[in-house]
C-alpha cells in the first residue's frame, strides 16, 4: 500500500503543469515577453498571472504598455485564455494567427494601423496527465475567480486601454476577448467597472471600447445582476435603436447604441462542457457543501417575475433561457461579395469592409475543424501562409433579438455550424461572425474609414420615486 501511494503521489508530482512565467524577461533578453513578424506589421505581447492572481514578471506588463504607447494608431486586442490552456499551449498561436490575420486586412495596411495582440495567461492548466486534467474543473474555475476578484488582472487591463487612449493617438480601438474560464475571468473583472459610479453620482467611462467573452464557464448569477442593473439604468428606444438612461433629462452622453453593448457573450448551442458538464459538475458541489437553500430573484426585464437563484447557479449565461436575448439565425446561401481582396477566410473581411446592416453577416467556411490542425503547439510562424480551403460554403446569417431583457448586455446562442463546441472560438466562421460585431462597434463614416472611439458613459441611477409614479400610469 505504501508502495502503492508513493506512485500515486510521484506520478501526481510528475504531471503538474509547471507555475511559469513561460515568458520571464531577463538582463540579457529584456523584451523576451514580445515578439512579432519582422516587418512589424504586428506585436504580440505576453502577461502572465499566478493562482492568486499576482503578476509572475511585472516587466511583461512595461513592455506590453511600452509598445502600445509607441503606436500612433493602435489597434489592441487583449485575450484571457480559459481552462487547459496557459502561455505554452497552442491557444498562444491560434491568437496570434487571429493579430496576424487582422494585420494583413486592406483598411489596417492602408490606414497604417498598429495591431498589437496581448495574451493575458494564467494557469488554466494544472495537471498534464491525460484523464486526471478533468479533475481540474473545480480547482482551475476558482483559481480564474480568484484572477478576477484580485487587483491586478483588471488595473492591468485598464492600463493598457488607457495608453491605447493617449492624447494624439490617431487611433485607438481596444477590445477585450475571453474564453472558457477566461470569459469568467473576463466578465467578473469589467462588470464592477461597467457600473462603477464616482462620488459625484455619474457614471465613469470603461477605457476599453469592445468586450466579448466566448463560451464563458462561469455560473450566470453575475451575469443576472449585471442586466438587472443595466435594465434599472436603461430603457430600450426603438425610435433611436438606443439604450437610453431612466433618468427623467438623461444626458445624451448616456445613450448608447443598440449595437454596441457593453459585454458580449457568445454561447456555442453544442458546447458539452458548459450546457451539459456544467450543471452536473456545480449540482455536484451544492451536494457535497450541502447547499440546498436559494432566494427568488427577479428575472431581469421579467415585469417582477422570480425564480430560484439556483437556476443561475448551475447554468452558465448562455445556456440560460431567462437571459439569452439574441440568437443567431440563419438567413441561407448566398454568393460571395466581389473585390475581396484576401484568400483566407474571406468573410471575415467581407464583414469588416462595409458597415453591417440589420445585424446580418456572412461566413465563408465549412466548419470541420480543418484550422485546428493548423496550430498543435504555442509557437506560430508570422511568415507561414495558410492556403485557402477550396471548399467555401458562404451563408448568411442574422443576430435576433430574442424578447428577454432589452439591455447593453447581449447573451447570444450561436449554431454548431459557427462555433463547434466549447473550443471552437478559433473557427474561421467564428472569427467571420466576431469581424461583424467588431464593425457594428467601429462603424465606417462617410469616407469609408472606421469613425473615431467615443467613452461609453452609463447614466446616472434613475431617480426610482419618478420610475414608480410612471409605472402606476
Amino acid at each position: 500500500m505504501k508502495t502503492f501511494v508513493r506512485l500515486v503521489f510521484a506520478l501526481l508530482l510528475a504531471s503538474c503543469e509547471s507555475y511559469g512565467p513561460f515568458h520571464p524577461n531577463t538582463a540579457t533578453e529584456p523584451l523576451n515577453s514580445i515578439r512579432g513578424p519582422s516587418d512589424g506589421r504586428y506585436k504580440f505581447a505576453f502577461i502572465e498571472f499566478g493562482d492568486q492572481g499576482s503578476a509572475l514578471d511585472t516587466s511583461q506588463r512595461a513592455a506590453a504598455l511600452n509598445v502600445i504607447r509607441q503606436s500612433q494608431r493602435p489597434l489592441l486586442f487583449v485575450y484571457i485564455h480559459g481552462w487547459m490552456n496557459n502561455a505554452n499551449s497552442g491557444d498562444v498561436c491560434r491568437f496570434e494567427h487571429f493579430i496576424d490575420m487582422v494585420s494583413r486586412l486592406p483598411e489596417v495596411t492602408h490606414g497604417k494601423i498598429n495591431v498589437i495582440g496581448v495574451y493575458i495567461a494564467w494557469r488554466g492548466k494544472d495537471l498534464t496527465l491525460p484523464g486526471l486534467d478533468l479533475l481540474t474543473f473545480w480547482n482551475r474555475k476558482l483559481t480564474g475567480g480568484a484572477v478576477a476578484a484580485q487587483n491586478s488582472c483588471l488595473a492591468t487591463i485598464n492600463e493598457l486601454a488607457l495608453a491605447a487612449r493617449e492624447p494624439g493617438k490617431q487611433v485607438h480601438h481596444c477590445v477585450l476577448m475571453g474564453h472558457s474560464f477566461g470569459g469568467l475571468v473576463l466578465s467578473n473583472t469589467i462588470s464592477h467597472s461597467i457600473l462603477d459610479a464616482s462620488s459625484t453620482g455619474a457614471r465613469n467611462a470603461s477605457p476599453w471600447d469592445m468586450a466579448v467573452a466566448f463560451n464563458p464557464a462561469d455560473d450566470a448569477i453575475g451575469t443576472r445582476q449585471l442586466m438587472s442593473e443595466l435594465d434599472y439604468l436603461y430603457k430600450y428606444d426603438p425610435t433611436r435603436g438606443a439604450y437610453v438612461g431612466r433618468t427623467p433629462g438623461a444626458e445624451e452622453g448616456a445613450v448608447t447604441n443598440e449595437n454596441r453593448p457593453l459585454l458580449i457573450v457568445l454561447q456555442s448551442e453544442n458546447d458539452q462542457a458548459t450546457g451539459k458538464f456544467f450543471p452536473i459538475g456545480q449540482s455536484l458541489a451544492n451536494t457535497v457543501n450541502l447547499h440546498y437553500h436559494w432566494d427568488s430573484v427577479p428575472v431581469p426585464g421579467g415585469n417582477g417575475q422570480k425564480v430560484s437563484e439556483g437556476e443561475f447557479q448551475t447554468h452558465t449565461p448562455g445556456n440560460d433561457k431567462y437571459l439569452v436575448n439574441f440568437n443567431v439565425v440563419p438567413l441561407g446561401e448566398t454568393t460571395s461579395p466581389s473585390g475581396l481582396k484576401t484568400y483566407e477566410n474571406r468573410a471575415f473581411e467581407a464583414n469588416l469592409r462595409q458597415n453591417v446592416r440589420g445585424r446580418t453577416f456572412f461566413t465563408s467556411e465549412k466548419n470541420n475543424g480543418h484550422e485546428k490542425q493548423f496550430c498543435r503547439g504555442p509557437e506560430y510562424n508570422p511568415n507561414e501562409t495558410r492556403p485557402p480551403t477550396g471548399n467555401e460554403d458562404w451563408q448568411r446569417w442574422e443576430f435576433v433579438y430574442t424578447g428577454n431583457a432589452r439591455v447593453p448586455c447581449w447573451i447570444v446562442r450561436v449554431p454548431k455550424e459557427i462555433i463547434w463546441g466549447h473550443g471552437g472560438l478559433w473557427s474561421d466562421n467564428s472569427v467571420a461572425m466576431f469581424g461583424a460585431l467588431y464593425r457594428m462597434h467601429f462603424p465606417l463614416n462617410a469616407e469609408g474609414v472606421p469613425a473615431p472611439s467615443q467613452p461609453v458613459r452609463v447614466p446616472r441611477a434613475p431617480d426610482t420615486l419618478r420610475l414608480n409614479q410612471d409605472k402606476l400610469h
